[in-house]
């Protein structure tokens, strides 16, 4: 199945009035946060374009230093726990209300995370079309659903096209409800029926036709997270690799 033919009729507003979470799962709790969530932040600059209101909660971004963080040794300090994180997720709805899509984001070390995460998405938004992509989902495949079967679907490989159409089957089952959705016959290809009682789709991306039409990432959801706090700013003062250059001069300007 080519994606970009599934594509093609979508027009500019075609999602306006959906609204749209990313969760970027933590990584790599003994080191800083360094690299921005790219590939959520640029999914979101998508469907913004076409309509769609889009927010991202980045738990990659904290590093909280206390009293915990130092009895386990964290200098850079500590992940959110569940419950933080939970609480994060809370106020963000209590800001921006209800969403109809909520995408999580993470490599394949993130399966603690996202199960948790997959439960509170479940206990708060139970109406929410529930996505997993990015590495775990890639390697995982429908397996993943066994792990974590809060899931309405998993993206695997590139989701610069998958994300629209993840967005217009979620839009139709809005409008629709599951059984109206699934009569119709207009749900995507990649509907692939119920299984352990629950309707699951499998979403297999492409290699985008056109990267120059790719939009720049959507860096200004970082600019305020739910309590309002720019975590953009905590990325730019962090060196890429985690390790400040040093700069080495010629010997005629020393």
């Amino acid at each position: 199945m080519v994606v970009t033919e599934l594509v093609r009729d979508i027009v500019p507003s075609e999602f306006e009035g959906t609204t749209v979470t990313f969760i970027n799962m933590p990584l790599r709790e003994s080191a800083l946060p360094n690299t921005p969530p790219e590939g959520p932040l640029i999914l979101a600059a998508i469907l913004r374009n076409f309509g769609a209101e889009t927010h991202i909660i980045d738990l990659n971004a904290y590093r909280i230093k206390d009293e915990a963080a130092m009895q386990r040794n964290l200098p850079n300090g500590r992940h959110l726990t569940y419950n933080e994180a939970e609480q994060m997720f809370l106020k963000h709805l209590h800001n921006v209300g209800d969403q109809d899509i909520v995408a999580f984001s993470g490599k394949i070390t993130t399966l603690r995370w996202q199960e948790e995460m997959a439960k509170i998405v479940r206990r708060h938004q139970p109406e929410a079309f529930l996505v997993s992509g990015n590495g775990l989902a890639t390697e995982i495949r429908m397996g993943l659903f066994n792990w974590i079967p809060e899931l309405d679907a998993i993206a695997r490989s590139e989701g610069d096209d998958a994300i629209l159409i993840i967005a217009k089957d979620a839009k139709l089952i809005k409008e629709k409800g599951w059984n109206g959705a699934i009569n119709s016959g207009q749900l995507s290809p990649f509907y692939k029926g119920e299984i352990s009682g629950r309707h699951r789709f499998m979403y297999e991306g492409n290699r985008p036709s056109n990267l120059d039409m790719l939009p720049y990432g959507a860096l200004d959801l970082l600019e305020s997270d739910p309590y309002g706090y720019n975590v953009l700013e905590d990325y730019i003062n962090v060196p890429v690799w985690g390790i400040a250059p040093t700069i080495v001069l010629p010997p005629l300007l020393r």
